[in-house]
């Protein structure tokens, strides 16, 4: 016998797919996957003017990138049959009727309570239910409080009078969010809605719904809001990006998977932070999400997303990371050599979009500063002039098919034992990158090759001649 655990990820497509709709989708998954559930698509696609096709394919393409697959597709604009027969029962039930106000007079009546700070809510005089036309509202005559029973946060009560004659259609063939949902939900036996703690005050709505068709009500489970690191709701100032830009950047999908996983939810101590899909799926469960907002930090994502890079396979890592330079870049560099300026990299990048940057400086000849050949003043500049010497001396011997990082090392070594590593290699580290910061000495000669190494020596040596 099959598991009853059915949920959903019900996304709209009036924008790009952002990490927050990722999260909600994680959650759902792991969920479905750790009971054997189903874990269903649903595109919400009811608002016409707003939804668009290609945000569809944007949500579609972030949950494939993610490895989010999905056991059902729907689309609302597809279902209209099954909410015009609910809205005609609700009609007849008179449980729903017409409404001819105006906006003029909504707005009206808006402002009048905000005026006298009282809860925004609309009590219609048009309930008798003798129009044929206009906006359906639910008939709200319910004097009780409606409880919320969620998972994560425990039993959350609401003022059902506070709720006013809501809203449930623009007309009969075009519902809005609340009553789409729950039609939804109840056709496709949706067990739990796992959703972000922003469509809680829908739920009390959603729940007199459900009553009004003498549908069965679903398991609650809201998970608490992503904030920035200031603390307030996450939005594009505080870096956010839409889910595909991470990919663009150079983010690994099952660091992305890692890294919003931990967002609201937290294994067992011992599991540690570090999370495969597997473990994420083992250990995954509602009640141990918390009802606190959950911070997002790219300094964490970073971190994770490096610890996911070393864990690649030396193919695998290199498959990937070609695809992350432009091919001017490549164009500059000799295969072998560039497989020694991707591997170099490796241990340094957190992003991999941070590649073609960085192997752009490694083959870039820059103008030299003297101060830097110099370190700062640390090195007289006839020292450093005369070391410059004996390493073109001496690297001039080193066979060209034998020019490696190894080789150099053992050949200046006698330089280094005489004067100081940090007078040997400072020097030999600038004239080879031009910066203060760069990759290694003897990792720069194993990408430059022999020729551009002594190339760049003499000029080097040029510059502290002025």
């Amino acid at each position: 016998m099959g598991s009853s655990v059915r949920v959903r990820i019900a996304p709209s497509p009036t924008g790009r797919f952002h990490i927050g709709t990722a999260r909600t989708a994680l959650f759902n998954w792991l969920f479905a996957k750790k009971e054997t559930g189903v874990f269903i698509l649903r595109i919400e696609d009811t608002d016409r003017e707003r939804s668009k096709k290609e945000y569809e394919e944007d949500i579609r393409a972030g949950l494939t990138w993610l490895g989010l697959r999905h056991d059902e597709l729907y689309r609302q604009s597809e279902r209209t049959d099954f909410y015009e027969r609910a809205l005609k029962k609700m009609l007849e039930d008179k449980k729903a009727f017409f409404c001819g106000h105006t906006v003029a007079e909504l707005e009206a009546e808006g402002e009048s309570q905000r005026t006298a700070k009282e809860p925004p809510r609309h009590v219609c005089s048009h309930r008798d239910g003798k129009r044929s036309e206009g906006i359906i509202r639910f008939k709200n005559d319910s004097t009780e409080r409606v409880t919320v029973r969620d998972i994560i946060r425990g039993d959350i009560l609401y003022d059902a009078k506070l709720l006013g004659d809501f809203s449930l259609a623009k007309n009969i063939r075009e519902p809005l969010y609340n009553f789409a949902a729950v039609v939804d939900d109840s056709e496709l036996k949706i067990s739990h809605v796992i959703r972000g703690e922003d469509h809680l005050p829908n739920t009390p709505k959603q729940i007199l719904i459900d009553e009004s068709l003498g549908l069965p009500i679903p398991q609650w489970a809201h998970l608490p809001l992503l904030l920035g690191a200031d603390k307030s709701k996450l939005s594009k100032r505080h870096g956010a990006l839409a889910l595909l830009e991470y990919r663009d950047v150079g983010y690994l999908p099952d660091a992305m998977i890692n890294f919003i996983a931990l967002l609201g939810w937290h294994p067992k101590d011992e599991v540690g932070e570090v999370l495969d899909r597997d473990t994420l799926i083992r250990e995954f469960s509602l009640e141990r999400i918390q009802k606190s907002g959950a911070i997002v930090s790219a300094e964490k994502l970073d971190w994770l997303n490096k610890e996911y890079i070393k864990k690649l396979s030396k193919e695998e890592y290199r498959n990937i990371a070609d695809s992350y330079v432009s091919e001017k870049i490549k164009s500059e560099y000799k295969p072998a050599e560039f497989e020694k300026a991707i591997d170099a990299m490796r241990p340094r990048v957190s992003r991999l979009g941070e590649l073609d940057s960085q192997l752009g400086k490694i083959i870039e000849r820059v103008q030299y500063d003297k101060a830097v050949l110099l370190w700062r003043g640390k090195i007289a500049q006839s020292d450093a002039g005369d070391v410059l010497d004996e390493l073109i001396n001496l690297l001039s011997n080193i066979q060209l098919s034998e020019f490696n990082a190894e080789a150099v090392e053992k050949y200046i070594e006698p330089i280094i034992q005489k004067r100081g590593k940090g007078s040997v290699l400072w020097p030999l580290r600038a004239a080879l990158s031009g910066r203060e910061t760069s990759l290694g000495p003897y990792e720069l000669t194993d990408i430059l090759g022999k020729e551009e190494t002594l190339e760049r020596l003499r000029i080097a040596k040029r510059v502290l001649a002025v």
